[in-house]
């Protein structure tokens, strides 16, 4: 209809355009409908490790513990060369490289156990692989290369050579398409041989080891495509991107590195190109591809972090729970104060379903299921919650949490890294996309049935509105029905996840209603709506990652363990109080916050009925000799073994 205003303008419309377009068909977006999924959990189930994956983990264990201390590595913000050398014997920059190119080839479920491993030892070292394994050149050539670049890149990359990926910029962040590096065509004789790239790229890991020395040999590289160099100012609806792979020993490369509050050892900095040529054969995809082939790459790349933060939360448990037990105040354990044990409890609750967002991630990414919302909720959930447990653990351990592990080890007391992991683990709600912008682009893609749809009416496009209807209307008596297609297929009765499924189809029902509801009302200004956005995405992220949960504890090798089913229910409860809140002077007393039951449950922790959900890791100072006490190295010991149901 003419004079009608685009509902994307911008930044947003160039994203609509970079957008993929590819119907989603993964449980998150089924919840904005109304639609519950279920069939995606029921449909997998918990994969063994692989040999191969037992085999690098039994070698990379040892390779942690003996040359890997890191508090050196934060004191002097250097991982050593005679580490790189040892886990490029091991195999570690090849690890989901496929076998036929010399790398490993690890599943993605295997790949998030030595994620998790990693997380739970030292951060910088965990960033370096998992920059260069799930977002430097290796994904992005397996996703987009051709067999040309396969076979003349992953070969020199599963030997041990480093990557990175270069996407933000001075002044382009979350708005990646305000990109100002541009790579220039260069023609001869009317064929396109080639780029010349020129820009400055910010905050690329792996890129420099110090000023002027770059760690990583090749890099990913988004920038615009033009052919004169102020097009670069164009507007960004006429922005076309490319992905480029670029060679750092190239003429015009240049490197410095950043120094940062937490992960000190991660070799992070700013990479300026100077007129870098880069042959047409190295560019990966197609011309204008660019951006979704960043977008891509992250999506699964995206999914290391929530298994490196599984890790750092296994160990905030086995910390808390050390100091729970040993420290005595007012004649007894303060883990038996239910103000500390309720935040032990949550730390394990949180475990266990973080657990479970791990591994039904990691399976259905192996699967080919669609992942591309479910990996930022991961992200999201695993970040926040890892926070906020380390929160806890600071006041679990009073002021030696806030004392170094210098301090605690010069006096003879158990170093443990409260302070280190909190600075550690903060950038973990800033990258691969904060945690605010994630949840929005959530809210964006949610949405996407009911913002093609809508565009419709909004213009008025007489023959897209019937085809539009029919949508509409299924989603308006889906959400309105008494009894959802979910509900008539329940849990077996007498089921522990009977209520809970009533619970998902009731919420799911309910977020559709509300999402109908806030589209007809606000149209072109719901994309402004970003708190009410917000409050969509969380109570999607919510049911998300409680059904995620419900899936896991009804696996034979989970069930039966010790508290899981008390663990399932506390989260779980927490998850429906989001939903329907106590009022803060009721005296009704939600199930959750009962100080009888997290009494009872916390001294049950604190007796090692859960010690499961620490298993997969490298408990701290379990090989510091500060360490005393035979009962506690035999713990130490148990944990340290690998689970392959852990």
């Amino acid at each position: 209809m003419a004079g009608t205003t685009p509902l994307f303008q911008g930044s947003l419309a160039v994203a609509e355009a970079s957008r993929d377009t590819k119907r989603y068909a993964g449980f998150l977006s089924g919840l904005f409908e109304g639609i519950v999924r279920r069939h995606l959990f029921d449909s997998y189930s918990i994969p063994p490790l692989s040999e191969t994956g037992t085999a690098f983990l039994e070698r990379l264990r040892p390779l942690l513990i003996e040359k890997v201390d890191p508090d050196t590595v934060d004191r002097e913000g250097e991982i050593g060369e005679d580490i790189l050398t040892a886990l490029k014997q091991i195999g570690a920059f090849g690890l989901k490289i496929p076998k036929t190119y010399g790398g490993l080839g690890l599943s993605q479920s295997d790949y998030h156990r030595v994620a998790t491993l990693l997380g739970s030892h030292d951060a910088a070292l965990t960033v370096l692989l998992s920059a260069h394994n799930s977002i430097g050149v290796p994904e992005p050539v397996k996703l987009a290369g051709d067999q040309e670049q396969q076979q003349r890149w992953l070969p020199r990359l599963a030997n041990g050579e480093i990557s990175g990926f270069a996407l933000t910029e001075p002044d382009a962040g979350c708005d990646i398409w305000d990109l100002k590096t541009y790579a220039l065509r260069v023609w001869d004789g009317g064929e396109l041989v080639g780029y010349r790239l020129t820009g400055e790229k910010m905050y690329t890991t792996n890129a420099p080891r110090r000023d002027g020395e770059f760690l990583a040999s090749l890099l990913v590289v988004i920038a615009q495509i033009v052919d004169e160099p102020h097009e670069v100012a164009r507007p960004k609806e006429q922005r076309r991107f490319g992905a480029f792979v670029v060679e750092t020993h190239a003429p015009g490369c240049r490197c410095s590195r950043f120094r940062f509050m937490g992960v000190r050892g991660i070799y992070n900095g700013r990479v300026q190109l100077r007129d870098v040529f880069v042959p047409v054969a190295d560019r990966l995809g197609q011309e204008g591809e660019g951006l979704r082939r960043a977008l891509e790459t992250l999506t699964v790349g995206r999914l290391t972090l929530p298994a490196a933060c599984l890790g750092s939360l296994k160990q905030c448990l086995w910390l808390a729970r050390r100091r729970a037990q040993q420290r005595i105040q007012y004649d007894r354990s303060i883990g038996e104060h239910t103000d500390i044990g309720s935040k032990l409890v949550r730390m394990a609750s949180r475990t266990l379903a973080l657990e479970a967002l791990v591994a039904i991630t990691g399976v259905w990414a192996d699967a080919k299921v669609d992942v591309r919302l479910e990996s930022a909720a991961a992200k999201i959930l695993a970040s926040e919650w890892l926070l906020e447990s380390l929160i806890d653990l600071l006041r679990i351990y009073g002021g030696r949490g806030f004392e170094t592990t210098d301090s605690l080890r010069l006096r003879g007391e158990m170093p443990a890294p409260v302070e280190r992991m909190i600075r550690d683990s903060l950038i973990n709600v800033i990258w691969e996309g904060t945690n605010g912008i994630l949840t929005l682009w959530i809210g964006r893609e949610g949405l996407a049935e009911y913002v093609a749809k809508g565009n419709a009416f909004l213009e008025f496009r007489i023959k897209e509105i019937a085809q539009a209807l029919p949508f509409f209307a299924r989603v308006a008596a889906r959400s309105l029905r008494a009894a959802s297609a979910y509900e008539r297929k329940p849990a077996a009765p007498g089921s522990p996840a009977t209520d809970w499924d009533r619970f998902v189809a009731r919420e799911s029902r309910e977020l559709a209603r509300t999402t109908l509801w806030v589209t007809a009302r606000h149209r072109h200004g719901l994309i402004r709506k970003q708190r009410l956005l917000t409050r969509l995405v969380t109570a999607g992220m919510q049911l998300f990652a409680g059904e995620a949960l419900a899936w896991y504890a009804s696996q034979p090798d989970v069930r039966d363990r010790p508290l899981c089913r008390a663990l399932v229910a506390d989260f779980q409860g927490r998850v429906e109080e989001l939903f329907d809140p106590t009022p803060l002077l009721s005296l009704r007393t939600p199930r959750w916050d009962d100080d009888t039951r997290l009494f009872h449950l916390a001294k049950e922790i604190l007796a090692g009925q859960a010690d499961w959900l620490e298993a997969g890791i490298i408990p701290s100072g379990s090989v510091d000799q500060t360490l005393a006490g035979t009962s506690c190295d035999a713990e130490a010991e148990h944990l340290m073994g690998v689970s392959s149901k852990g």
